[in-house]
């Protein structure tokens, strides 16, 4: 039973964390900006395990939305997956890289990253 806990443990801990950003329009300020915050601290992006995926609003796209209930009325929606796969986070707002930092350091699995 150990064992498979722990087989459990290191499978969900192999998987990154995701930003999932999605955006109706190429020119959307809060999409430009979300894109440039997270472009200033790669370092910080990398440190904590984190994908960052774009998915604009577009035939090819739909399944990802409607799998994530996005509301397609919405500029932009911003969406963190934890490396469960479930989601931790969601703003249809810029979220600052301190406070998206703030939200994973403050993970029970993150702390234990840490202190390995």
């Amino acid at each position: 039973m150990k064992l498979l806990l722990t087989l459990l443990l290191f499978m969900v801990t192999d998987q990154p964390r995701q930003v999932l950003l999605f955006y109706n329009d190429d020119h959307s300020e809060e999409w430009k900006k979300q894109v440039a915050e997270l472009n200033t601290d790669l370092a910080g992006i990398k440190e904590r395990d984190i994908v960052v995926k774009y998915f604009k609003l577009s035939p090819q796209n739909t399944a990802v939305w409607k799998k994530w209930n996005v509301n397609q009325t919405e500029d932009f929606t911003f969406i963190l997956i934890g490396r469960d796969g479930g989601e931790k986070y969601r703003s249809d707002e810029f979220v600052p890289n301190k406070e998206l930092f703030g939200k994973i350091d403050a993970m029970p699995m993150r702390r234990s990253e840490v202190k390995k």
